[in-house]
């Protein structure tokens, strides 16, 4: 909903706003004072009239430059002067144009409040109003024509502020006002509703039979209103706006027109109606205004420090003689118009009006109901959030010693959930929300981070019962995190900026730990640029710089020559055990990798100006200004849903006040479970060092301030009507200064709430870190809203009388007021009856017909109700000195809205509980001890959460092989052969820096995994005992060719015989049941020349230096290509590979493997058509309780395929 601040906004869209706007003003004013005091000039922000918390101020009217419904017209003359004669150039334009403002119907949130709120009730004597957020609305439009436009109001206004003479307009009847009728006061008849009444000759849109709504409107085209049948009459022409007006649409109310007449007429002082020769509407101009209020301390408008709204007020009463509950309509009419047209004839039996918002609410009985006892009552209901006392004693007082330990749990704020357990069984589980009746000390066992959650739960040894409570805040946190699109994607790119940097620094300083010049940075190699070109020269082409050279002597040898082949690409490098280890789960790198995380994210969470990043200035990083203020909202519980934070809807009965404490254990959980994302490594540092910088923030003091950042440690719960009638309740925080002063403390200077949202439908609910009860919060006050208070016709009414207390109004500063001590004391008190000598010139109408006792209008005598109280004013308002003259408090000759507002205002309760002399002691166990001063809540769950590592089960290999000392070679001049082929195993070996090299596999075939033979032979398999293995084997059937349509079991050569892709087709066929654990499978090909037929030169590949295969479309495997050597052959073997954690997969869940092998680099072919062959085989695991070691796995060997090459040239 949109509030209008009268000037500058001052909103943040935050559940944090109240903060965030206390923060800002005080650095604001800071920074301000400390450019004063330096001699700088600044520009000073206009401040449109500011306002003091739980100050108002109230204009009769604020009307806008044009009002909508006419058409106006701008006129535009241009004089061009070209400087080169006497000759100028006259260009003139005009444009007509329509103010476009609201006429049938009304934006969305336009309507800030009503009173009585629907579906409530209330005393007779409250008049409804609305709190419109526009506050122009009510004057967008003429309500009377008489009154002239808004723009010859303007020149009226200026010319008297140009001191021309003139009197001030002070009133201003609106185009909107509050009407209240009885149902069967709009109730049509059935037979007006018929397809045959009073709507026959409207168009199909209007759906016949007609039905009214729950307020008796109708829904129609203004072109349908028209259509009417005769005996309707409505103030809406087509004067009121431009043609396409016809096709808009708006409810409609049919009032009778005697009623209507009574509305719009004038009475004279005997109560007679006198109606005029047409609708008068002048007497509406006293019942709208506008009011300015400070904002602090309300829910809906504190979202602003200022805000403006109009209010339109009724002027009719509830019935005065009912007995039962009464339903009453309110509606916000549009007046535009009446003034315009005639009276209804005897003919019209309606007038249709349009009501721009209703509602529904009840009068009740005479002494039904009472807003004092309401308020009353809230303070003596005062409690801690938990399921009521009446509960929980019987459980206490019981012998039963479970029952005992059950009511301690309720004491403490538990209930119980529905709990599935990881197997799934149905049970039981303790749960409490993060808002606790009590104090929860830190707990010392909660110190690590999560990875899952499960970790978290409590086991109530007492009960037998788990506790879910840090578990299920954990769960929240992560859940809420995923729904977060844009803070997900920032947490992941925030701890990549960490990790990559902070990777990097331990890397570095690892290898610096070894030898400070082992490794030399961007900025030593940079610096190094400049001797680097002397340095190159010396190296081949002369001596040492550092060894001159005498005359005579032999040049001596460059310090480097050229050497023989191994120097091609020379390059010292370590011996593979000197090698530090450098990956993340290294030792070397655990050590020192916290602490560069850290360095880097504080640089992260730092701002352009130095200092750490507050929300007050700019960020270094826009990723941590989206994780700091989406952690921060998460730490003040925004989002949480309501089943999480009331856990049991007895915690929170119907007419109480609830206080409670918050649990940092569960927002630590919950703040948790959101940085658990993006976490792509065992050990989660980066969490850590995520959490340390949200620490530094917490507790970081900003410039200009005396306390570091606020964050809610506790908070109240308030469910009553009183809510839903107002929904701007203000609550106030208030310390006890003397007790304070006592103490040698200072009043805190941080913002008194934190949060104040209205959560649903009679719920408030605030947050604050001053505990309840201390010096710091001695009391809370609850008062009705400037802006929300009941308007009454009177002290009292009835079908008797009206008696009228006069109240004391002023003229003068508020520090004048304060000098008289009868200020809150009624001026006067007058009294009308509807009869009698009381009667002469009333200030209310009973009735249509004076003298017969009727109650049917009830409606306020206008203008001869606001003149009288001007004259009570300036006849009894008493005087005040001034030095030596006696001034009046009141002086002012014109009755206005805004002063008759204020003389029909209820009366303003608030309610001021003590909570430190509350009979209730319940909440003195809401904190950790009797000073009462904010806790600094940073987060506790420091420590990293680790995932152990599986011990490897594979069975490559864990010895370092042997590595050779390079030769030296610098004397070697071999050459080649031509004929010399280097082996693929050596080529891998020796590569060029630039070149990407295929691992080695060492294993050989005949490893020390038990063999069985082909899969086809199963007849034959000496297969493992049926405890440990299943009977029959997977069959694979392999096929490999070209990737080309309709060419699959072939590869084709071309002509250019260019590297190609090569698709292996791997279908696995295998029996429903079987029970087959697969490990791998690997394919194998031999490398080597195509030279003739025999099986020793007859390969299919020389040697593969291609990208690397890629599987096809089952992703839950990996393709590995590597070079193996078995027997002094050179083979290419492709391992496929599950992804999973445990090393295997059931072989039923496999369909298929197939992968491509890209760039594949063929032997030519000698023949059109030849053959190769391709071995296969997969390896087992037998036991899956135990690990995979030789023992435990057994390998199939497939049969060989057959792959045929095709040679098209």
């Amino acid at each position: 909903m949109a509030i209008f601040p009268g000037g500058k906004s001052t909103r943040i869209n935050s559940p944090r706003h109240l903060t965030l706007r206390h923060s800002r003003r005080i650095i604001a004013a800071y920074q301000h004072e400390r450019r004063r005091l330096a001699g700088i000039s600044t520009l000073e922000e206009e401040e449109t009239d500011p306002l003091p918390p739980g100050e108002q101020k109230l204009s009769s009217y604020w009307a806008p430059g044009l009002e909508a419904g006419p058409k106006h017209n701008i006129r535009v003359t241009q004089t061009i002067d070209a400087k080169n004669g006497d000759e100028t150039l006259q260009l003139e334009a005009e444009q007509d144009f329509f103010v476009d403002a609201p006429q049938f119907s009304l934006p969305a949130g336009s309507v800030h409040s009503t009173y009585p709120p629907a579906g409530y009730s209330d005393d007779h004597r409250i008049l409804p109003h609305v709190v419109l957020t526009d506050p122009h609305l009510p004057w967008e439009r003429l309500g009377s024509p008489s009154d002239g436009t808004n723009k010859e109001l303007r020149m009226r206004m200026k010319t008297l502020a140009a001191g021309k003479g003139g009197e001030p307009v002070r009133n201003r009847v609106p185009w909107l006002i509050m009407m209240s009728f009885s149902q069967d006061e709009l109730r049509l008849t059935p037979q007006d509703l018929a397809s045959d009444g009073i709507f026959r000759n409207t168009s199909p849109g209007v759906v016949k039979p007609v039905k009214q709504s729950s307020t008796m409107t109708v829904n129609m085209s203004i072109e349908d209103l028209w259509k009417l049948t005769s005996d309707v009459a409505t103030p809406v022409t087509s004067d009121l706006g431009p043609e396409s007006m016809k096709n808009s649409r708006g409810d409609f109310v049919f009032v009778e027109t005697d009623l209507f007449q009574s509305f719009f007429s004038t009475f004279d002082t005997k109560g007679n109606r006198i109606p005029g020769t047409s609708p008068n509407t002048r007497q509406y101009q006293y019942m709208s205004h506008v009011r300015k209020i400070n904002g602090s301390g309300m829910a809906l408008a504190g979202v602003e420090d200022t805000a403006v709204f109009a209010i339109v007020v009724g002027t009719r009463s509830g019935p005065l003689d009912n007995v039962m509950p009464t339903t009453m309509c309110a509606h916000l009419v549009s007046i535009e118009g009446v003034e315009r047209m005639a009276w209804p004839s005897k003919s019209h039996r309606y007038v249709a009006l349009c009501s721009l918002h209703s509602w529904n609410y009840t009068v009740l009985p005479p002494k039904t109901i009472n807003v004092p006892d309401a308020f009353e009552h809230l303070g003596r209901t005062l409690d801690v959030l938990r399921v009521p006392d009446s509960m929980i004693e019987p459980l206490r007082n019981s012998d039963d010693a479970v029952k005992k330990l059950v009511g301690r749990r309720l004491d403490d704020g538990y209930t119980l959930v529905k709990y599935h357990t990881q197997t799934g069984e149905l049970t039981v589980a303790l749960y409490r929300s993060p808002l606790t009746p009590s104090y929860v000390k830190p707990l010392e066992n909660l110190k690590t981070s999560s990875n899952s959650g499960v970790d978290l739960q409590i086991l109530d040894k007492q009960l037998g019962i788990m506790d879910v409570t840090y578990s299920v805040a954990w769960q929240v946190g992560r859940t809420m995190a995923l729904g977060d699109e844009a803070f997900a994607a920032a947490l992941v790119r925030l701890r990549s900026s960490i990790h990559l940097a902070a990777t990097e620094a331990a890397k570095l300083q690892t290898l610096k730990d070894i030898d400070d010049s082992a490794f030399r940075t961007k900025s030593d190699v940079l610096g190094g640029l400049g001797g680097l070109v002397k340095n190159l020269a010396s190296i081949h082409l002369g001596p040492r710089n550092d060894l001159p050279e005498e005359p005579g002597q032999p040049r001596r040898p460059p310090l480097y020559a050229p050497g023989g082949a191994r120097r091609r690409w020379f390059r010292s490098r370590l011996r593979r055990a000197a090698l530090p280890k450098l990956s993340f789960s290294s030792p070397l790198i655990r050590d020192k990798y916290p602490s560069a995380a850290l360095k880097v994210a504080r640089g992260l969470a730092g701002s352009t100006t130095g200092g750490v990043y507050d929300e007050t200035n700019d960020p270094q990083s826009t990723d941590w200004m989206i994780v700091l203020s989406w952690l921060l909202d998460r730490m003040f519980l925004a989002g949480v849903p309501a089943h999480f934070l009331i856990a049991d809807p007895n915690h929170l009965v119907p007419e109480s006040l609830r206080f409670f404490c918050i649990d940092r254990n569960w927002i630590d959980a919950l703040v948790d479970g959101a940085l658990s994302l993006g976490n792509h490594f065992g050990d989660d540092e980066d969490r850590v060092a995520i959490k340390k910088i949200l620490n530094d923030y917490i507790g970081h003091t900003p410039d200009g301030q005396d306390h570091p950042v606020q964050i809610p440690s506790y908070g109240f719960y308030l469910r009553s009507d009183l809510v839903t009638m107002f929904p701007d309740l203000r609550v106030e925080v208030l310390p006890d200064n003397a007790a304070l002063g006592r103490a040698g403390q200072e009043p805190p200077s941080g913002a008194p709430l934190l949060r104040h949202e209205i959560v649903t439908d009679g719920i408030m609910m605030a947050f604050m870190d001053r505990l309840p009860g201390s010096a710091q919060f001695a009391s809370l006050v609850l008062t009705q809203p400037a802006h929300q208070q009941r308007f009454a016709v009177a002290r009292g009414l009835d079908l008797t009388q009206v008696k009228v207390d006069i109240r004391r109004q002023y003229t003068v500063e508020q520090s004048i007021r304060e000098t008289d001590s009868q200020r809150h004391v009624r001026l006067d008190q007058v009294t009308y009856t509807p009869t009698g000598a009381a009667s002469e010139d009333n200030i209310f109408i009973w009735g249509s017909q004076p003298d017969k006792g009727l109650g049917d209008l009830r409606i306020l005598r206008l203008p001869r109700f606001a003149d009288v109280q001007l004259n009570v004013l300036r006849e009894k308002m008493p005087t005040y000195t001034d030095g030596t003259t006696e001034k009046p408090y009141f002086d002012d000759t014109v009755s206005t809205s805004a002063l008759f507002a204020m003389q029909l205002n209820d009366p303003i309760y608030n309610l001021v509980i003590d909570l430190q002399g509350h009979p209730s002691r319940n909440i003195d166990g809401l904190g950790p001890g009797s000073a009462g001063g904010s806790e600094t809540r940073t987060l506790r769950l420091l420590g990293a959460a680790r995932v152990e590592k599986l011990a490897f089960g594979g069975h490559e290999s864990a010895t370092v092989p042997h590595e050779p000392d390079d030769e030296d070679g610098s004397q070697a001049t071999f050459r080649r052969l031509e004929s010399y082929i280097a082996s693929p195993t050596a080529l891998s070996r020796n590569l060029a820096p630039h070149v990407r090299a295929l691992p080695t596999d060492s294993r050989g075939f005949d490893s020390a995994v038990s063999s069985v033979a082909s899969a086809s032979a199963t007849k034959t398999l000496q297969l493992p005992s049926p405890s440990v293995g299943p009977a029959s084997s997977p069959k694979y059937l392999v096929r490999i060719g070209s990737n080309r349509i309709n060419d699959w079991d072939t590869i084709t050569v071309e002509k250019e015989n260019l590297a190609q892709d090569l698709v292996f087709s791997v279908v696995l066929k295998q029996s429903e049941v079987s029970q087959y654990r697969l490990i791998e499978l690997d394919i194998q090909l031999e490398l080597g020349p195509l030279t003739g037929s025999g099986a020793d030169n007859h390969c299919l590949l020389q040697s593969y230096t291609g990208p690397g295969a890629h599987m096809l479309t089952n992703l839950r495997f990996n393709v590995l290509p590597s070079l193996a050597e078995v027997n002094n052959k050179n083979y290419l073997r492709l391992r496929l590979l599950p992804r999973a954690a445990k090393g295997w997969c059931n072989a039923t869940a496999v369909n298929e493997l197939s992968f491509l092998l890209a760039l594949t680099s063929i032997n030519l072919p000698i023949r059109e058509r030849d053959d190769f062959t391709v071995q296969s085989w997969a390896d087992y695991c037998r036991d899956p309780s135990l690990s995979l070691d030789p023992s435990n796995i057994f390998r199939i060997l497939n049969e060989d395929t057959k792959v045929t090459t095709v040679r098209k040239y």
